[in-house]
């Protein structure tokens, strides 16, 4: 197994090292191939200093300890963010994992006053964190998404280094209401639930970035799948565990042939643009499932949207070529926003999956 690991690795690592010569800002999405980018990182910002921190793991070349740490530093004045529900996709990957690498106690302090901003967005008569943040003008006040669930890892986080317990109040509560709204009986998922922001009276199910309200679209399907299994993982909460493997099990049974889902599972067809990056996180969450059950039926599902990934989404252009780690992924069809593309989510994931199969394979 670890032939195909070690190359869809170091190809990777490749990727980074090519995207980091090209790029002075953070990269976004890419656009027939090149990088779009933003000077403050708005959500993502924490997955490129995450590829960073992944390929020093690796590498331990120290021109990549520079850059990890450039964009890490570069992140922090966003710690006291009032209307950003990614606030964990934001310090996660690059503060923590800063910490863990260097001991820096800014960088941990930086994360805990994030959990604080990100707690201080619940609406206490609602029982939920809105997801607002980079949709425009329009009143998210009422809007949960299924993405929340891969934040709340920063609050339990934050309680484990010493913060205010009442921040797991924050994670029950959230994660009560995902679970009785988003999850369906078939263990698919909405990607936003609207709720009455001044009573929480639930109005009904609705996407953003989905084919249709009722449809399933294939990132959120992974979001929950490893924001619930993250979130069983530091709590032992059976329930969360148990809601994750149901929408795993929907999750690898619509997925076709390839093994690489559509951007929708609702979409499916021989014209329907791919979404590579909702396998690269499956992935993810199906290790954490496996860690947590040691069932062996995780692992092989992890390892067989890996290989698949790496045998038709693997991008293997070199340091001089175009694109991210990961091609085939769909940022957001109905907006026209990278399809068929490259996505900053999608290639830290990616690696981050490879990084874990090959520790978890016994080849680390």
């Amino acid at each position: 197994m670890s032939n195909w690991i070690d190359s869809a690795i170091g190809h990777a690592v490749t990727r980074v090292h090519g995207i980091a010569s090209v790029v002075t800002a953070f990269p976004h999405i890419t656009e027939r191939h090149e990088w779009r980018t933003t000077p403050d990182g708005v959500w993502t910002g924490g997955f490129w200093a995450g590829l960073l921190w992944l390929s020093y793991e690796r590498t331990r070349d120290e021109k990549t300890l520079e850059l990890a740490v450039s964009y890490t530093d570069r992140l922090l004045p966003r710690v006291n963010d009032t209307h950003n529900h990614d606030l964990g996709f934001m310090f996660f990957p690059s503060a923590i994992e800063g910490w863990k690498v260097t001991g820096a106690t800014n960088y941990r302090d930086a994360a805990l006053q994030a959990a604080r901003s990100l707690a201080g967005q619940f609406n206490q008569e609602a029982g939920f964190i809105p997801g607002w943040g980079f949709f425009g003008g329009a009143d998210w006040s009422g809007s949960v998404l299924i993405d929340t669930l891969m934040n709340l890892p920063l609050l339990v986080w934050a309680v484990q280094q010493g913060a205010d317990p009442s921040l797991m109040t924050v994670v029950q509560r959230h994660t009560a209401t995902a679970l009785a709204y988003h999850l369906r009986a078939d263990g698919s998922v909405f990607h936003v639930y609207k709720f009455d922001p001044a009573t929480g009276k639930p109005l009904g199910g609705d996407t953003y970035q989905g084919l249709a309200p009722d449809s399933s679209w294939a990132r959120g399907q992974s979001w929950a799948i490893t924001g619930l299994a993250n979130l069983a993982a530091m709590t032992g909460n059976d329930e969360y565990l148990q809601a994750s493997q149901r929408v795993a099990d929907y999750f690898m049974s619509k997925l076709p042939a390839d093994g690489v889902p559509p951007w929708d599972f609702m979409a499916d067809g021989p014209a329907e643009p791919k979404d590579a990056s909702a396998s690269a996180i499956a992935s993810y969450g199906l290790l954490k499932l496996h860690r947590i059950t040691g069932e062996h039926r995780h692992l092989e599902r992890a390892t067989r949207l890996l290989e698949a990934l790496a045998t038709s989404c693997g991008n293997r252009s070199g340091e001089g070529g175009e694109g991210g780690v990961l091609l085939h992924s769909t940022a957001d069809l109905p907006h026209r926003l990278g399809i068929d593309e490259s996505t900053m989510y999608g290639d830290y994931y990616y690696l981050k999956s490879l990084m874990a199969l090959k520790r978890v394979s016994g080849h680390a």
